[in-house]
């Protein structure tokens, strides 16, 4: 089984129940702290600049960063993961809330592809993962594989080489995508093993739970 490496975010929540186990990651970004003294799960790293926490029972072991910094707080999390040895990410908490902060947190599952990794952003009632030169899997006995619910597939970069999609309601095999056209939108899945991939450049797939 998976070591998962949870973070938690300030952004939008999500309804999802986390199942933690012993081996099992979970940092707090900044004001995902205040995410999870709301659902009672305790992080084992608190870290961020605390722009936007609001609880006064920071650790006393948090670590803080200076606000003017290059790397955000969820970028930071991530890097330590990293560094512990995790590969499987999820995220919470990224999204929703300021756009631009979404969209570097989808920049960020780039980052993790390109490590050999893999993150899924949560929110209430849908999640986004991305793939670099690679595919996603995304398997018939998950809660969102259910036939009807939607599935959208965006090229993140100026040139998407050999894109494929199987097992959704429309295929595709071996396209050239573009980020300046958003033809992946409203695809569907249809309650069988679904792959998304590309040989060359970035894509992201967002899909919604019922």
């Amino acid at each position: 089984m998976d070591r998962i490496c949870y973070i938690f975010g300030a952004g939008d929540r999500s309804r999802h129940t986390i199942d933690l186990h012993p081996y099992d990651l979970v940092i707090a970004a900044d004001g995902g702290f205040d995410y999870l003294e709301e659902i009672g799960i305790r992080a084992d790293i608190v870290l961020g600049d605390f722009d936007s926490v609001t609880s006064y029972d920071l650790p006393s072991d948090a670590i803080r960063y200076p606000r003017e910094k290059d790397d955000t707080d969820m970028m930071i999390a991530v890097k330590l993961g990293l560094e512990k040895g995790y590969t499987v990410f999820e995220i919470y908490g990224g999204l929703g809330g300021r756009l631009d902060h979404t969209l570097a947190n989808i920049q960020l599952l780039i980052f993790l592809s390109k490590k050999g990794a893999i993150g899924t952003l949560y929110c209430d009632d849908y999640a986004v993962q991305a793939v670099n030169a690679g595919s996603i899997v995304l398997g018939k006995d998950t809660a969102f594989n259910v036939a009807g619910n939607l599935c959208s597939v965006f090229a993140l970069d100026r040139h998407c080489h050999n894109v494929t999609i199987q097992g959704l309601k429309y295929e595709v095999s071996g396209a050239d995508w573009y980020n300046s056209n958003p033809i992946g939108v409203s695809n569907e899945f249809t309650g069988k093993r679904a792959v998304v991939s590309c040989t060359k450049g970035s894509l992201a797939v967002l899909y919604h739970y019922a």
